[in-house]
């Protein structure tokens, strides 16, 4: 066998790595030369750190000899970049905490590249990824802290930990090995006896999220269930049905409970009660407004005004300092991100990286749709990190997680026999 992207040097990555460098570079320097902060040489020794570990990533794959895809690596910097950016300028210690788990990450990239390269023997097991997701979120349920009005939370000591971040791989990694084992039944419309765990897992999983009351995770599960069954069925009325059900689940989740019915009102109209439950939403409505086209400027906008704003609503803070324009730069990059994806998913040798891959995008760019549209108004605020941007560790790690095991199935697609 033979790696037809050995033989590149990894150029392609290498000249792109130098974007997250200079965003960074002009990003330190603008704060610096405005006025508008004093961050010292202290913050230049922690983003010269970061950048060292984006490059350090790059030799290792390049001395691996690692046929990954080569656009993969520079579009998850350069939105982890831009994201410590507004950190720096929102607030400078959740930068540097950041910076510690995005370091964490990449360390988490370089030992699923080089130690897990063959993803397919990971797929050997997918009732152990399943009994581990629902093990989490059982846990979580009953140990879990609630923060922000969801119980996602596990505390231990000091820390502080999602466990639904690595739930939602562990699901497809679940899915992607059931799937591509039963796969002919679904397609030839005999696989009525296999529907029972599929179904019953998936919808326990998103049963104990809304008990958590975690509705972006459970959405974001639901909808990757939905693409990736559709990848292994090619089934339209599928996933109609599977819209139908969520249809039905999503009227009688209003029906019971009423946090639900107080979100759906404050998103179809936040102004009437603006002080309180629709402050947020409010807030980011004027934030991005004041933006404009062009924007305000680095440092110039007023959206920490904006509970969460770290977290939640970083994306508010991008758009009322970059403006429109910034704003449709910052989906773009995620539209990268899918595109690439998908084209690692299209190249896969077999069904199981085929959706692997697949979902695996369809989690990491849904999910940056869900919490931009949230945030702006088009869909009920959900409460979801922004993958690679939003301050959190665990969004963060398991983040570089997906991005280790795209690379790695990208590169299996590129192994041929001479």
């Amino acid at each position: 066998m033979i790696n037809t992207g050995a033989g590149t040097g990894r150029r392609q990555e290498m000249a792109l790595l130098a974007w997250p460098s200079l965003i960074i570079m002009a990003g330190y320097g603008y704060m610096v030369n405005s006025g508008l902060h004093h961050p010292g040489w202290q913050p230049a020794y922690a983003l010269a750190l970061l950048l060292g570990g984006f490059w350090g990533v790059h030799l290792i794959l390049r001395v691996t000899r690692h046929g990954g895809d080569e656009f993969l690596l520079p579009l998850a910097a350069v939105l982890t970049t831009l994201g410590l950016t507004f950190l720096f300028r929102l607030d400078p210690g959740l930068a540097y905490r950041q910076i510690i788990w995005t370091i964490l990450g990449l360390l988490v990239l370089v030992a699923v590249t080089t130690g897990f390269r063959d993803y397919q023997r990971l797929e050997q097991y997918p009732y152990l990824f399943l009994s581990l997701g629902l093990f989490f979120l059982a846990f979580t349920v009953v140990a879990g802290t609630r923060i922000g009005g969801a119980k996602s939370w596990v505390t231990l000591g000091s820390f502080q930990m999602q466990p639904v971040e690595a739930v939602k791989v562990l699901m497809v990694m679940y899915l992607a090995g059931y799937l591509s084992d039963k796969r002919e039944l679904l397609v030839q419309g005999m696989g009525r006896p296999t529907w029972g765990p599929l179904l019953a897992a998936t919808a326990l999983a998103v049963l104990l999220l809304v008990i958590q009351r975690d509705l972006g995770s459970a959405l974001i599960l639901l909808a990757t269930f939905l693409a990736m069954l559709y990848l292994a069925t090619g089934k339209r009325r599928y996933v109609a049905a599977g819209a139908g059900l969520f249809t039905l689940g999503a009227l009688l989740a209003y029906r019971l409970f009423p946090y639900l019915r107080v979100r759906i009102a404050i998103w179809l109209n936040p102004w009437t009660d603006a002080a309180g439950a629709g402050y947020q939403i409010v807030q980011a409505l004027i934030a991005l407004g004041s933006g404009g086209v062009f924007g305000t400027g680095l440092g110039l906008g007023h959206s920490q005004l904006i509970p969460a704003v770290a977290t939640d609503f970083i994306f508010v803070t991008m758009g009322e300092e970059m403006g429109l324009f910034g704003s449709i730069g910052v989906a773009l990059l995620y539209l990268l991100f899918a595109m690439r994806g998908f084209r690692t998913a299209l190249g896969a040798r077999e069904e199981q990286g085929i959706l692997l891959a697949g979902g695996l995008t369809v989690l990491v760019t849904f999910q940056a749709f869900i919490i931009m549209a949230g945030v702006s108004k088009l869909l009920p605020l959900t409460g979801v990190t922004l993958p690679f941007v939003s301050y959190g560790g665990s969004s963060l790690v398991i983040s570089y997680l997906i991005l280790g095991l795209l690379l790695n199935i990208s590169a299996a697609g590129r192994v041929s026999k001479p």
